[in-house]
């Protein structure tokens, strides 16, 4: 096991990054679940998750909701300088993958374009950034960042 060393600036702004962004999507997605905050609060026009949750199935929809709050929770723990953001973001990447798994069978299907969003690009999205966040939380525990 390696030593602990001085916490690195680059856990930080990953931290802050995957906060910020998985922050967001947890955002998008309370607003989606919730009938009355998305009369309150109207996105965008390419944004919301309303619909597109309601088109996929029942497996899908809950990866995504798991891939998008345990990608806020890993990067939260990111932030704090835990070293149980790399499993937590692990999970995160797991369940995102479950979730492309349909992303890729829509576009292998020809339905590129559901709702406002492109499953394939989204779920792909997910993925690739609960990744990303996973392998520096790895790499910053393996050499005692975190």
């Amino acid at each position: 096991m390696t030593k602990k060393q001085a916490r690195g600036v680059l856990v930080t702004v990953f931290g802050v990054v995957g906060t910020a962004c998985f922050g967001f999507l947890a955002l998008e997605y309370v607003i989606a679940r919730y009938d009355a905050l998305q009369t309150l609060v109207a996105l965008p026009a390419p944004l919301g998750l309303g619909d597109f949750l309601g088109v996929m199935p029942d497996w899908s929809a809950y990866a995504v909701t798991f891939g998008i709050w345990l990608g806020l929770l890993g990067a939260v723990l990111l932030l704090l300088g835990d070293r149980a953001s790399v499993l937590v973001l692990a999970l995160a990447f797991v369940a995102n993958l479950v979730a492309s798994v349909w992303g890729a069978l829509v576009f292998v299907q020809g339905q590129e374009l559901m709702t406002t969003i492109r499953p394939l690009e989204y779920v792909s999205a997910l993925l690739l950034g609960s990744f990303g966040l996973w392998l520096y939380a790895r790499t910053a525990k393996r050499y005692g960042r975190l």
